[in-house]
């Protein structure tokens, strides 16, 4: 039989009565128990099977996970057993739902002996097969480590696996370790009452932008810790700081969301005390050595608020940490499952685990894969990893949607298809030691902007334009669409960067000029709108306002006086340096009107001397910019270099590009506000 356990295995016997303890109610912990009985409900108590009733087995039971695993692995790398493997695998977990909860005599029906098939590591022919997952997952026993193919980890017998469904979510205890945040050393203390409203007001307006968590399985765990003051795991800390930093940085900006949320900001702690609280929990928990996608939710999460903090060095050393931490967990290949041959709640818990392990994977490939221009590398390698993409679901019940319908998973899907191009960009332009000619890698940039219109056009409708009677329904559906027109024309301006300072030099790349200065104008329209209506803030906005107003002063610098444009274009990088000049919480905003203060500083040439400018930079960055500070002097553009930049012959490209993708605003426009 495939049945499993019809009871919960837990350390003790609950006491409390399932109604009290499904309501959150103190019970008695009498049959009948008050509250029932003067509620006249009806009053039962939960009988689970004991771990210690296990024990003589729990050796046994573990080495037969780890066999389900090793098999599972096999399955789905050796087709020609794949017929037979599913009853082998099924027989074994029928043995452990037995050893749980009999004394250990095999069941009296006699396992049927398979068809025989190849040996593991041949095919049909016999011939030996690569397939070292085997040998990898033995040797791996040596060096205390695990092969990691089985998260969620909820039936598997490695060091990372459990049975206990409330273990699996950190709730009610189970054999998680109790902590408050006492161990956390010098931990800042917001209220329950405040900090409830904070959480909430994040997993309804800023969630969408991560979607590293399960909203209810979070709330829960929160509700857990506000109750009793103990998180249900040490490094859940972590993650609950990360989300309260980000919450309390975004709020102080945005003026909707102050009105949003009912809290007197000053009796909260700041943003980098509780980023640096989120920091202090890592370290005292032994992240790097305790593994936990608590871990790599928290880190993931900071890199919302890191950057304006100026962590950027520390969020990236971070983030490189829980790439290593996820695929140890196995967060790099999580297989899907129709297995429905456990309890119902354990496919709920299973579902919530895969799905949010699935979830803070694509988050960490969306990171990494858009950090490409700023290391020329990546960590995390295409063809090393298998975990397809999420559903494309809602929290309250995992059941998946088409791409045309709006969820809280929505946004990053479509992160997802636009940040996936970027590990091919960098390949195309060949090796670091051995690069491609600069005609083979224009060509080749020319062909990632033609893939990444292709992606954007496939972009859900309620993405692109303004749909009041969704964003009515959908409290984060305005901003997240502001938000994509941000980032989907700082992402050609990125698949343009390695050409972009010679467009400025050379007639060969006007076509990379023209789209970059043009995305640039788009993404100051839209920031200008943001700021002006006091929107919810995003991380983005200020980061890639600043990219902005740098190409437009390259723009000015490298334009004639004469153009009518380039007053325009004036106006537009003042407006920035000035709104970005008004957000004095934001080191990264701030640091951008250093930057272009430096850039036009009043002794500026158009050489676009770059040691000139960080130099510049440097000492301008020592001091505050202020709001009332006088314009940027820009440069005299009738001074030409002595020295002109090497930007090699001029390349006749003849490609077949039609005037509506040759025009980035035309193109902009029609894909996003649907011009005719």
């Amino acid at each position: 039989s495939d049945a499993a356990p019809s009871r919960r295995v837990s350390q003790r016997q609950p006491l409390a009565c399932r109604e009290c303890t499904k309501s959150k109610r103190k019970c008695s912990k009498t049959i009948p128990c008050t509250r029932c009985r003067r509620l006249n409900l009806g009053c039962s108590r939960e009988i689970v099977q004991l771990r210690r009733n296990t024990a003589p087995h729990g050796a046994e039971i573990d080495f037969l996970h780890s066999l389900v695993g090793d098999l599972d692995l096999l399955s789905a790398s050796m087709p020609a057993t794949s017929q037979q493997l599913p009853e082998i695998i099924s027989k074994v977990r029928s043995r452990i739902a037995h050893l749980r909860t009999h004394d250990g005599t095999p069941p009296q029906q006699e396992m049927k002996v398979p068809t025989p098939i190849p040996p593991p590591g041949r095919n049909d022919g016999g011939h030996l097969e690569k397939n070292p997952s085997l040998l990898t997952a033995i040797e791996h026993l040596a060096w205390g480590r695990d092969s990691a193919g089985c998260f969620p980890h909820l039936r598997c017998g490695c060091q990372y696996g459990s049975g206990d469904v409330a273990q699996q979510l950190g709730l009610q205890g189970g054999s998680m370790l109790a902590m408050d945040t006492g161990s956390v050393l010098n931990a800042p203390r917001v209220d329950a009452f405040s900090a409830e409203k904070l959480i909430r007001f994040h997993l309804c307006h800023m969630a969408w932008h991560h979607n590293c968590v399960h909203t209810p399985t979070f709330l829960e765990q929160c509700e857990v810790f506000w109750r009793t003051g103990r998180p249900v795991h040490p490094l859940w800390m972590a993650l609950y700081f990360s989300i309260l930093s980000a919450t309390v940085f975004a709020i102080r900006i945005s003026t909707r969301a102050k009105a949003s949320v009912d809290v007197d900001l000053d009796t909260v702690p700041p943003a980098d005390e509780l980023l640096t609280a989120m920091l202090e929990a890592l370290h005292t928990h032994h992240f790097l050595e305790d593994m936990s996608l608590y871990s790599v939710q928290a880190i993931v999460i900071s890199t919302e608020v890191a950057h304006n903090l100026g962590r950027s060095q520390l969020n990236a050393t971070l983030f490189n940490a829980a790439v290593r931490i996820a695929e140890c967990l196995g967060l790099h290949r999580i297989k899907d499952s129709s297995d429905n041959t456990i309890p119902t709640e354990e496919i709920w818990v299973e579902t919530v685990q895969r799905e949010v392990g699935k979830r803070v994977w694509c988050q960490m490939v969306i990171q990494d894969n858009f950090a490409i221009p700023f290391t020329d590398t990546y960590s995390i390698s295409p063809m090393h990893y298998s975990t397809r993409p999420h559903l494309n679901a809602d929290d309250y019940d995992l059941l998946e949607m088409p791409r045309t319908a709006a969820t809280v998973s929505t946004y990053t899907w479509v992160l997802r298809d636009i940040a996936v191009l970027m590990p091919s960009l960098a390949d195309g332009l060949g090796p670091m030691s051995q690069p491609r000619s600069r005609r083979e890698q224009y060509e080749h940039i020319l062909s990632v902007d033609s893939r990444m219109r292709s992606v954007v056009k496939e972009i859900p409708s309620f993405l692109l334009g303004p749909d009041p009677e969704k964003e009515a329904e959908i409290p984060w559906l305005g901003i997240a669409r502001r938000s994509l027109a941000i980032t989907a024309a700082e992402k050609i301006i990125m698949i343009h960067r390695p050409f972009l300072f010679l467009s400025f030099q050379s007639p060969a790349y006007e076509y990379t000029r023209r789209t970059c200065v043009a995305a640039a104008m788009t993404i100051l329209r839209e920031h200008e709108t943001i700021i002006n209506e006091g929107d919810f803030f995003v991380w983005t906005h200020s980061a890639f306002c600043v990219t902005a107003a740098i190409i437009l002063c390259f723009q000015v610098s490298a334009s004639s006086n004469t153009d009518p444009a380039t007053d325009q274009f004036r106006m537009a990088i003042w407006a920035a340096r000035s709104r970005l000049a008004a957000q004095t919480s934001d080191v990264l905003a701030q640091r951008g009107v250093a930057l272009i203060d430096a850039i036009f500083s009043s002794e500026a040439n158009p050489d676009l001397d770059f040691y000139r400018a960080v130099a510049e930079f440097l000492r301008l960055s020592q001091s505050t910019p202020k709001t009332s500070e006088t314009s940027p002097a820009f440069a005299d553009p009738e001074v030409h270099t002595s020295t002109p930049l090497d930007v090699g012959p001029g390349l006749p490209f003849n490609f077949d590009r039609s005037l509506e993708d040759d025009d980035f605003e035309t193109w902009f426009n029609n894909i996003f506000y649907q011009l005719n």
